[in-house]
Parts: C-alpha cells; structure tokens; sequence
C-alpha cells in the first residue's frame, strides 16, 4: 500500500480534537493551504497542565485506533463502541474553508458582455466545479478530501478547562467566554462539528459545594448539555479511575459523532441526487469545457458515502457503497471507459478504483467474510486485466506486473492490519489446563453461508499472508524478467534522447504507479528500480510467514527461487548464504525429490566455486556424483586438484542422508544369532552409481564399528581383477581376528566402477553375550590434500536385505529369512552339564513333604566347578520352602565341588507342598565354571513343574445330642466353688464327616480329629475324645464316615446369643505303613449354634418288660426366658402300638426341660435294618410338637445312637434284637 497516497489507504476514524492539554508531535498534523484560509479559533484560557493533566491525555490516545489492527476488537471496551483518531491542538487553531473564493472578475467588462450570466455559487475547494480545485473540472476524487475529514475537521471538539474552587467569577466568566467563542467560530466556519467541554477541578462538589453552582452557571451561558457536552472531572487518585471516566465520556459522546456523519452522509446524498453540473462556467486553457461526467459525479458521491459509513464503522454499508462506486467507474459509461487511456483521468481513476477496491477487502476483512474477500480480490484483479487489455497498453508490460506484485501484497497486508482471528494463536482447548498454543492455521475456513450452499475451490479461501507474499514474489520476478527485455534505446535517459524517441517511449510503455523505462532498466547499473531487493524484501516477508506455521518446503522452495535471482543477477555471495541453509537442512533428498536437488546442487556447487568456497564445492561435487556428472571425464580427484590447485587439507564428512553418496553400502551377519566363541559370517556389499560416463571411484578406506569396541577396516590395496560387468566377491573367511579384543583389518581392491557391486565377506567371533549391532560404518575416499568420509549411523540406510555366494562362475543372491540383517544376538556358550529328575510321580497332596532326586552329569570335555540352587514358586507373591538334603546348611545353595568329565552326581532336594493346591514352578540353575577357564561363567537351568492337589474331600452333617447332666434348677443351690466357671447349660452336639478320596493311590488314614480353628468368645467347647479308631485303607474314589462330638456351653447364664464356630477336620494320612504321616487339614463350614430357641431330643432304649419293648423319651428343651406351651399329639402306627397319651398340653418354664416317655410294642412287620449288636428294624413314630402361641411345629432331632432323622424330616427308631 506504500505506492498509495496514504489520505487514500488510512482507515478512516472520527477524529477528535483534544484542545487544552498540550500539543505532541506524534498527533499533530500539517497545516494545509486550506486552513490557512479557513476560520481561526482562538481561545484565552491556560491550557491544563500537571500530572492530572498528563495522565488524562494518556488515556486519552489509549482510545486512538489510528495505529491499531483494522478490527472491531481492536481496542478496550465494547465492540459497539466506536474506535477514535485523537489529534492535540493548542488553544488557537484554525480550520480550513468550507467554500472556494470567487474568481476576479472586472465589472466593465462584463457589462460590454453579451454572454448569459455565470452562475455565482461556491463550491468546495476541492470540489471539481471549482477553478481552484486540482481536479477541475472533470476529475472525480483528489486525496486531500481524505486528508480533509482524517486531520482537519473534526466531528468532536473537546475542550478542557481548569476550575479551581479558590478562584473568583472572572475565570467562570474566562471559560464561558472561550466556549462560547469556540461555537460562534464553528457556526462561521459552516461546519457542524459538535463540541463538549471538560472542566477539571482540584476539589470535588462534596468537599466544595460552591462548585455546583458554578457548573450550573456555565451551563446556562453556553448551552451546553450536561450528559453530552459538559464534564466534570473530580480530582482522582489512580490511573483505572481515569481510564474510565475518560470511557464513560466517550461513550456518551459517540452518539454525537454518529450523527456528525449521518448529516453529511445525507448532505452527500442529496448532492448525488441532484445530478452532475450541466457544464463549467469557464473555458479551460485547451479550448473544451469538459464537465464531470454523471457515472463520475454518482461514483464521487458513492465513495463519500462509503468514507463517511466507515467513519460511523458501519462497515458493510460502506462496503455496499464502494461496490456501488466501482461499478459506476467500470460501468459502459463510466470514467474508465470514457476517458483517453492516455489522459491523466485515467490513471487518477485507475488509482481511485485501487483505492476503493482495497476498502472494499478491508470491510469484508472487518466483517470476518473471508471467503468474500477472496473472491473480490480475484474479481477485481480479472476486470482490470480485461480492462488494461482492452483500453490501456496490454498485460505483458512491466507495468502490470507491477502493479500485481502491489495488488497480492496489499492483500498480504490488509489480513496482517486486520489480524483475522484464524489466524491468530489460540492456547490448546483439548487441555484446559494447558497453556500450549496450537499451530497457527494455514488458511480461514469458509463463510457459513457459503459453506451450507456451495463446495468452494481451496484458491477462494483466505489463506495466510505467506500466501498472498508469494504471489507478490512470482509477478516481481516476471516484472524482472519483462524489464530485462526493454530496449536499449529506451534505456537511455530522457536528456539523452531526442525527444520523438522520448515521445514513442511514452506511447509505448504504461509507467501507471511504476517507473520510466530508463530508471526501470537503466544502461548505467546502480542508478535504477532495484528489482532483486524488492524481490528479496517480499520473498523475506512471505519466509516469515510460512516459518511460522512450519510450512519448511515452502519455504526452502522460496530461498531457492531467490538464490537462483540473486545468480542471474550475479550477486553470488548473497545466492551462496541463501542456498546453504536450504541445502542442509531440507527434506528433498529425504522426499527423493531429484529434480529440485539437481539444480539445488549445481547451483550451489556453481556459487561455492565463485566465491571460494572450498568445503561445499568439494562436498556438492560428491554429491552431484551420484546425480549427474559435473567432473566431466576426469576423476574427482583429478577435477577438485585442478580446480583448486592451492588446497590442501579440506576434510568434508557426511551423516547418514544428509547428503546424497554417490556409493551404497549394505551390510548384512549370516546368521540372527551364534555363541560366543563361535564364529559367524558377515557380508559387505558396496556399489557405484555414478554416471556411467565416469571414471571408477576409489575408496582409501572402509571402517564398521560393531557394538561398542570390535572395529572391522578394509584398506584398499590394488589387485589385478578380471574386467566383469557384474559383481565380485572378495572372501576373506579363513582370515582370523588379528588383535587382542577382536578386531580385524583386511586388504582389498576398493576401486568401484559405475553401477558394479563390491561383495567382501569374512568372518567374526565375539567374547560377550548379548545383542550386538553395527553401529557405524564410514566410507573415506581422497588423499592428503582432499579428504570425503561418509558415515552411516542408522542401521536401516546399510542394512542388507540378501546374501551373495558364488556357484560356480557366478554369484547367486539369497534372500537372508531374518528382518535386522544389521544385529546379531550372541548367546553364551551352551552349557553341556545335564540335569536329570528321577522318580517325579505326577502328583503331590497338600502339606506333603517333597523328596526329589536330582542328578547332575558333567557332559563337558574337563572338570566342574559347580553349585547348584533351587527356589519353587507358587505364584508371582509366593514361594514356597525348599532346602538340599546333604548340604553344609541344609538352605537352597548346594556346593557340589569339582566334577571331572563324563562323572556324574545325586543329590537330594526337599520342599514342603502348600496347604492349598497349586502348581508350583520347581527352579533348578546350575552354576559352573571350566577348569581351564575359570572366568567365564556357565549355567544349566532346568524348571520342574509339581502339581499339588488335595487327596480327599468331605461332606458334613450337623445334629444336637442329648446331654446327660441335669439342667439348672431354682431349687438345687449351686456349689460355691463354681466361681470363674462358665455358667451357662451345657449343650451336645454330633458331627458326620463323610471323607472321599481323590487322591491317585490308595492312602492308610491313621486318625481323624475334629478341632478348633481359634479361640470362641464368650462360650466354652469342648471336642470329646473319639472311641478308638481303627486304621482304614481308602482307596480311591471310595468314601468312609467318621462321627465326631463335642460339647458347647455359655459362660454367663444370661447370654442368649447364638455361637458361631470353625472348625477343622485333621486327617491323618501316609501312603504306606512304613511312610511318614501327612496332616490333612479340612475346612468345616461355619456353624451357627442357636442357645435360647426351643427343641425337641428324642431318645429310645429297651428297657421295659416284653420281646418287643421299647421306651421313647422326647426331652422337650426350653433355654429361652419365656413360658411356652405346647400341644403334643402322638399319631397312631400300624407298625407299633404305644402306651402314652393321645394328646396333651404341656407348659415350660423358662431355663426348663421336660421329658416325655412313650412305651411302644413293636408289631412283627417293619423295615428291616442291621445294627452292630443284632438284627433289627426301623420303625417311624410321629410325635407333633406345636407352639401353642406361635402355632409352629417344632422339629424333632435324634438325641443319641439308635435314632435318626431321615432325608425326609421323619423320626425313625432302631428297634434291636439282643443276641441270646
């Protein structure tokens, strides 16, 4: 925009005349010829001055947007707020002339006159019907109508005053006189600026009430409004206090200021409407009067309208007011096609239409259309090509390419002054905690509007300013290129030309807002337009730009086309630190883009010769090798020692791609693995590929680097090989390392001709185990004077993919069956001691005493030196115990000692199983060392897997039993010495276990003891001694049933609470007579044991009279601390007939129980049933139980041996025969 006047490029805002707070330079504008004309204001008051004063001042230029970015968020407060150009004046000032002065004339002569009488009406002096003006008379815009409305008049005048409540009347009187005198001088100037007045106090109303009066005598000498023309100001203590109030006045006055502008928009309207002047009153010096044209005077009008709309920043009123103005001046009719191309109209209309083009963008910008942005910008630039093909000198002048270079630039700068919110740095929002800025975008996403109608092309989205730069740069280099074809003759300066040659040059050149022929391409160098430094300016703005949105390729492209300018202009230097940054650090060779490296290089190697570079030609030589052929027929060497005959010592080393090799190299071990000591082949495979027209290549040197210390270097050494067009195989397997830590040096022909492999093979061996990895491997080619080495340190640009073996005469390629050619993992040495398990059976029983028998064979060719440990795990968090059987210390390391060859030795290994079944991991390591070589640890490991499972399962029955002590009574005293003994009633209970086998072989079960698992609180159990028990052999899956007893009893008579109990059933077990006994142990289910619910025990016993005699006793039991009574009934029986009551009421006391006693004869008929001491039978009597009070039946449990309850809830009887 600097080619611009700048009145016509500034946005436009309402300016604001700041009188009485001093003048500063930075805000104060330039006297015109028209104010000195103009109406002078002069005012007697002191201007304000102090820190008060200062403070207000500075938060009043806070408010100037002149200088700010060209949106509506520009500045501090609501963005409904208008944004202001704030100017400082003194206290006397003028303003410029609203109308022209009327021309001289001389009354004789006009009297003599036959002409019809002029038109005495004034105009503007800047209108085009006035004679004065520097568009008179058909022109249609002139900067200083902008310069006017931006410097001169302004829509406010605020002015300040001191008023201190220590003065008397003659300074109330001074500021109304001075205010007063200001809006008589404002009503003579004819403008309708509107003014407010600002009186600063050193003392608040509060503090000083006679100030109130004071103020409302100003008020009525002048007028002036209280809420929008005249201010108090209070003193105030902080700068947040000013900047406020300084907001809250603005704000009050911005209504006035949109008014100011509305009353010319309309003045601007009606002077549109009225229509363009039917002719001049006088006759210009050429002969023709020639008036404004009526699409001129509307496209005057129209841009008024836009400035003034811009002014009130209703920016798309203005922007509909600016496409108004361009389509009258491209209209059929309009300026631009009416006025000669050789006119200066025509160049002032195409500079206006530039003008309004750029306001019309930068409305669009404030509004955030940016897809319409972009779509005027390309339309408008389509419609001046058009129109400078069709009226002016054509699109293939230097002019034109000029004038593109100006129209992308001012886009690129109008999205930098508007500061788009896409493209502005935003924090990450995927992280609100995260103060991270997000990349800056690369281009503004669509409109909605347009994105819910049409898919657009990505050229009509408003992308970064980079983008706009780099448009700017191709049409500066094509303006460059068209400069360069002018003629001679035209290049010769206008005082040195005859003057038909100076005036076909303005015939056939379009200098629009560009230079002459002699000063754009002038014979003398230095003296002229300086096509590269704008070229280098706008290709270093637009590099900016895409740096900082990391678009590397773009810009690595940017510095390359301008090194290749600053060459063509021979500015070699200057090419030379453009291109060195692009050549090491850009991507194309990564990318392989060969076809912008080619030229990269063989410029770069051009520009390092220039200048005397001696390293980057050396190194763009080599690398050129590989793409082309730039030493010709001679050898590299031979070509850098004629080119620089006085080097010497130049030593250039690459880094795996940072630069192109002219050589490849791919190594490749024959193996993924071996061991240490043992050997493994390797492979290395070197190729040329040079141009095919260039002599062969010779390596001094190949070094590889493999792990961290074993080096490998082939060194050449020239040999007489056979001509072949192929490769060659350079074995060198049988040659061994040749120093102490393993590396090998090796001699061989390095000389490689274009496109012919290399193959070296030979072989190594390693003293340390794990993996191992070629770390590096170089290439050095030169002699003293030049040195190149190139270094691989990534495995992946060397690593080989095959191997090649000679058959016969040729070479076979075997693709290798491994990945990473580049690693090998070196094991140690195998080790040859055995370990053998004898006698594992396939299964263990919990809490068993393991017993293996380990033995160890020294399979090595010498004497042992060996200890042996074992650990078991059961899971990831446990283990379980293991010790040798034998050892010094009976722990987990057993010594063995020295073990010659092919002997062998047993050892014994214990571990206790767990108490739950598990699979445990038996771990066995062996370590030994040989006798001839005692440093080199070795060691067998071995894991056995024992499964541990429980050999029996168990299902339970529970019962109470009757017990035979007596239950305590009210009448029976209790013993004295009873103190401290549990209390409570005793109460007998019977446990059925039956035990089933899963173990694998039958077992010899010794004993089974029902136990305690804890200590119960509050009550007292006691496990009865069993009868003795007989061995049993269980054999597996058979069952066996075991009867246990125990008693239980409260220790306070009063606790009425149930008991919970855990048990445990200990089984005795070994898996022979001879064999240690095994505990077992056997978790019972929790039982709950009721102490204060009522029960029924029923007890038989032959002890009556008869064959078939038998007496029944239900113990009806009430622990409870309640009466209860209950109903029995006895049911009659087919099978017996009983002596006893049918039915009766019984009633229980609390802590009471009652037997009842039936005397039954048993009939012959009944199931039958064996018994240990005869024959007998099973009879089924029913006795109902019923709680009277609950009307629940109680059930009856079996009290002792003889009685038992079936699946069924039935009560059956044992009813024996005693053997005689």
């Amino acid at each position: 925009m600097q080619a611009y006047p700048l009145e016509y490029v500034q946005h436009n805002l309402p300016l604001v005349f700041l009188s009485g707070l001093g003048e500063r330079q930075d805000h104060t504008g330039a006297t015109s010829s028209t104010q000195e004309n103009g109406t002078r204001i002069v005012t007697g008051s002191a201007e304000c001055s102090g820190d008060r004063a200062r403070q207000l001042l500075d938060q009043l230029l806070v408010l100037d947007g002149s200088k700010q970015p060209w949106n509506a968020q520009a500045l501090p407060g609501p963005s409904s707020t208008l944004k202001w150009r704030m100017r400082t004046i003194g206290r006397t000032f003028s303003l410029p002339a609203r109308k022209a002065a009327p021309l001289p004339h001389s009354p004789n002569l006009e009297r003599l006159s036959s002409s019809p009488q002029r038109s005495t009406e004034l105009h503007s002096p800047l209108s085009p019907q006035s004679p004065g003006s520097p568009i008179y008379p058909d022109g249609v815009f002139t900067p200083s109508w902008f310069a006017k409305h931006q410097r001169q008049v302004p829509a406010l005048l605020i002015a300040f005053f001191n008023i201190s409540a220590d003065e008397d009347s003659a300074q109330n009187e001074q500021i109304q006189i001075d205010i007063n005198a200001i809006r008589t001088a404002l009503g003579v100037s004819g403008f309708k600026t509107r003014i407010a007045a600002v009186l600063m106090s050193d003392r608040s109303i509060l503090r000083a009430p006679e100030l109130g009066d004071r103020l409302t005598a100003i008020r009525r000498a002048t007028t002036l409004d209280t809420k929008t023309g005249l201010f108090f100001m209070p003193p105030m203590s902080s700068q947040a206090e000013i900047a406020t109030y300084v907001q809250t006045m603005l704000t009050a006055l911005q209504p006035l200021a949109v008014e100011y502008y509305r009353d010319l928009t309309k003045h601007a309207r009606r002077k549109k409407i009225r229509g363009a002047p039917a002719g001049t009153s006088t006759t210009p010096v050429d002969g023709g009067a020639h008036a404004l044209s009526t699409p001129g005077w509307n496209a005057r009008y129209e841009v008024k309208q836009g400035v003034f709309a811009e002014l009130r920043q209703e920016m798309d009123v203005a922007e509909r007011h600016y496409s108004a103005a361009l389509e009258e001046l491209f209209g059929s009719d309009g300026v631009l096609e009416a006025t000669p191309s050789w006119s200066p109209r025509w160049d002032e209309a195409r500079l206006l239409c530039d003008v309004v083009a750029l306001r019309v963008l930068r409305c669009e910008l404030w509004s955030e259309l940016t897809t319409s942005a972009v779509i005027s910008w390309t339309n408008y630039k389509a419609r001046m090509r058009d129109l400078v093909d069709r009226r002016g000198k054509g699109t293939q002048t230097y002019s034109w390419h000029a004038w593109e270079t100006r129209w992308a630039e001012i886009m690129a700068q109008l999205i930098q002054r508007a500061a788009v919110p896409a493209f502005r740095p935003a924090l990450n929002r995927a992280n609100e905690d995260s103060s991270e800025l997000v990349a800056l975008a690369l281009y503004a996403p669509a409109e909605k509007t347009n994105v819910a109608t049409e898919r657009l092309p990505p050229f009509h989205l408003l992308h970064h300013p980079g983008y706009w730069l780099r448009l700017a740069v191709g049409s500066a280099r094509a303006r460059w290129l068209v400069a360069l074809a002018i003629l001679e003759e035209d290049r010769t300066p206008p005082g040195q030309s005859p003057a038909s040659a100076v005036a076909n040059r303005a015939n056939n050149y379009d200098t629009f807002l560009a230079s002459d022929p002699h000063e754009e391409y002038p014979l003398a160098k230095g003296h002229g337009y300086d096509h590269i430094a704008d070229i280098s300016r706008l290709t270093d703005e637009a590099i900016r730009e895409f740096a900082l949105r990391s678009q590397g390729r773009v810009v690595d492209r940017l510095n390359f086309d301008l090194a290749q300018q600053l060459a063509a202009a021979e500015r070699f230097p200057a090419a030379l630190d453009r291109l060195l940054p692009v050549w090491e650090e850009c991507t194309w060779r990564d990318d392989d883009w060969d076809d912008l490296v080619v030229p990269l290089l063989t410029l770069l190697h051009d520009c390092a010769r220039r200048c005397g570079n001696v390293e980057v030609h050396v190194a763009t030589a080599w690398e050129l090798l590989s793409l082309s052929s730039p030493t010709g027929s001679d050898g590299l060497l031979e070509y850098l020692r004629s080119s620089w005959p006085k080097a010497s010592n130049v030593a250039v080393r690459f880094e795996d791609r940072q630069r192109y090799s002219p050589l490849t190299a791919r190594f490749a071990f024959g193996h993924f693995e071996t061991h240490v000591g043992d050997s493994i082949g390797c492979q290395l495979t070197l190729c040329s590929q040079a141009p095919s027209d260039t002599p062969p290549l010779t390596l001094s040197e190949v070094t590889m680097t493999i792990g961290s210390h074993k080096t490998i270097t082939i060194t050449n050494k020239r040999k007489q090989i056979p001509s072949s067009d192929g490769s060659v195989l350079h074995d060198f397997t049988d040659v061994a390392s040749g120093n102490a830590d393993g590396s090998l040096v090796l001699e061989a022909d390095l000389r490689l001709p274009p496109n012919q492999k290399r193959i070296y093979g030979f072989r190594l061996s390693f003293k340390e185990a794990g993996l191992l990895r070629l770390q590096r491997l170089s290439l050095r080619f030169g002699d003293e004077r030049f040195i190149i080495e190139h270094t691989y340190s990534n495995p992946n640009l060397v690593r080989g993919a095959s191997s090649l073996v000679q058959s016969g005469d040729v070479l076979e390629e075997r693709p290798l069956p491994y990945a990473d050619a580049t690693a090998v993992t070196v094991l140690p040495k195998p080790p040859k001691l055995r370990l053998v398990v004898h006698g594992l059976p396939q299964q263990y029983y919990l809490n068993e005493v393991i017993i293996l028998e380990l033995e160890l064979v020294n399979d090595e060719a010498e004497a042992v030196d060996a200890t042996a440990t074992a650990s078991a795990a059961i899971s990831e968090d446990r283990t379980a115990a293991v010790r040798w059987q034998g050892g010094e210390d009976n722990g987990r390391e057993l010594e063995i000692g020295m073990l010659d060859a092919s002997a062998s030795r047993r050892a014994s290994l214990q571990m206790t199983a767990p108490l739950e079944p598990a699979v445990c991991t038996l771990a066995l390591e062996v370590k030994y060392t040989l006798r001839s070589d005692p440093s080199t640890p070795l060691s067998k490991t071995m894991d056995v897997e024992v499964s541990v499972v429980a050999p029996f399962e168990a299902t339970y029955t529970f019962g109470p039993l009757l017990h035979s002590d007596p239950w305590p009574s009210y009448f029976a005293a209790h013993p004295k010495d009873t103190e401290g003994q549990p209390e409570g009633i005793t109460q007998r209970w019977r446990q059925n276990s039956l035990l089933r086998s899963f173990a694998a072989d039958a077992l010899l079960i010794r004993a089974v003891r029902l136990v305690k698992a804890g200590d119960i609180p509050d009550t007292e159990c006691l496990m009865l001694d069993p009868t003795t028990f007989e061995e049993h052999l269980l054999e597996p899956e058979h069952d066996m049933q075991v009867q246990s007893e125990f008693t239980t009893r409260k220790l306070s008579f009063d606790d009425r609470r149930p008991t919970s109990l855990n048990l445990m059933l200990h089984v005795d077990w070994s898996r022979g007579q001879d064999a240690e006994t095994v505990t077992a142990i056997l978790e019972v289910p929790r039982l709950n044991l009721p102490s204060s619910e009522p029960r029924v025990l029923c007890t038989a016993a032959n002890d009556v009279s008869g064959e078939h005699g038998l007496t029944l006793r239900y113990h009806i039991e009430n622990p409870s601390g309640h009466f209860l009574t209950f109903a029995l009934t006895m049911e009659a029986n087919e099978e017996f007939a009983f002596s006893g009551p049918k039915y009766r009421t019984l009633s229980l006391a609390p802590i009471s129980r009652v037997c009842v006693q039936y005397i039954l004869l048993v009939h012959d008929d009944g199931d039958e049933a064996v018994d240990g001491r005869g024959n007998g039978r099973w009879i089924w009597p029913v006795l109902q139980v019923v709680d009277s009070y609950y009307n629940k039946a109680l059930r009856i449990h079996s009290g002792e041996n003889g009685v038992r309850v079936d699946g069924k809830g039935r009560l059956g009887v044992l009813v024996t025969e005693l053997d005689e």
